[in-house]
């Protein structure tokens, strides 16, 4: 979190990979989904061994009244607003630079289990338990990822993201109850008050038909998903994905023959090649070289 808090630092961190990979056609700024639940007054602290850890946990209802749920994005997140405007200044606009949010659920799901978890039991049980004040506390969320992405877009990010990815930790209806309103909220709404941004959404391992009439531009998908299917589900949208990331271990041949598999089989038209999901620490240098080459053989 030091880092995100930096401008400096998070426009340097963004753009070492641009460096390494001068081929990117684009830069996603370093951040962490983390910061919202930060600015409502949840401090947060990186534990060596564990990853994220907050001071305390939203274990029921009444530990809502700790947060606060209307805070200034301007005054809390600002410094993400100033590390986008520096890196697009560095990189002299050559391509863009993306901004993100975690979805409500998401952020919710580390804010009731009070950080990184293996499973997210309690924050399920909470939809259940307290569908009300779970609305509640998912809408305050929704708000919070307007303001924030709204700042962002201003700041020059022109494409925005929304990551939800504990879009599959629940069924699908419970999904499309509790969490598709306010993702279609976050979209509509950007764009009522930025017409030109352009956003994009990624429902981690879940059904993406529903955002076939939504607002959202592109749908990301995960590697749990064919090309085929994902297309049927959302014949209308541009869809990214969304290549295993340990297919970036291997060796280059089968990482170029798999990438060019899957950008056969999504095609070229309103598609955007990525992984499945993110990047790994551990992951060669030479993975998303490998990977980058044989899209770039692709173009037309």
């Amino acid at each position: 979190f030091e880092v995100c808090g930096r401008p400096e630092l998070a426009a340097e961190v963004t753009l070492q990979p641009f460096r390494r990979y001068p081929t990117l056609d684009s830069l996603i700024i370093f951040c962490d989904i983390l910061v919202i639940p930060v600015a409502m007054g949840m401090g947060c602290r990186m534990v060596p061994d564990v990853g994220p850890t907050f001071d305390f946990a939203i274990k029921e209802p009444k530990d809502m009244d700790k947060l606060n749920l209307k805070p200034n994005a301007d005054e809390a997140l600002g410094y993400v607003f100033d590390a986008i405007y520096w890196t697009k200044t560095r990189v002299d606009n050559k391509v863009p630079v993306i901004g993100f949010s975690g979805a409500p659920w998401t952020l919710m799901g580390y804010m009731v289990e009070g950080g990184a978890v293996r499973s997210f039991n309690t924050a399920k049980k909470w939809l259940y338990l307290y569908p009300e004040d779970s609305r509640r506390l998912l809408q305050a969320l929704r708000d919070i990822i307007v303001e924030y992405l709204v700042g962002q877009y201003d700041a020059g990010a022109p494409l925005l993201t929304v990551f939800d990815t504990n879009c599959g930790e629940v069924p699908p209806s419970v999904y499309e109850e509790f969490c598709v309103p306010d993702l279609k909220y976050i979209a509509a709404e950007v764009k009522r008050r930025r017409p030109h941004a352009l956003m994009s959404v990624f429902p981690k391992d879940g059904e993406i038909s529903a955002f076939n009439d939504s607002d959202y531009d592109v749908v990301g998908i995960s590697w749990t998903s064919s090309p085929q299917e994902a297309r049927r589900q959302c014949p209308d949208k541009t869809l990214q994905g969304n290549l295993d990331p340990f297919v970036l271990y291997a060796d280059s041949s089968t990482i170029k023959a798999r990438a060019e598999r899957m950008a056969n089989e999504f095609g070229f038209q309103r598609y955007i090649a990525n992984l499945g999901h993110g990047m790994l620490p551990t992951h060669p240098v030479e993975g998303p070289q490998a990977f980058m080459e044989a899209i770039d053989s692709l173009a037309p």
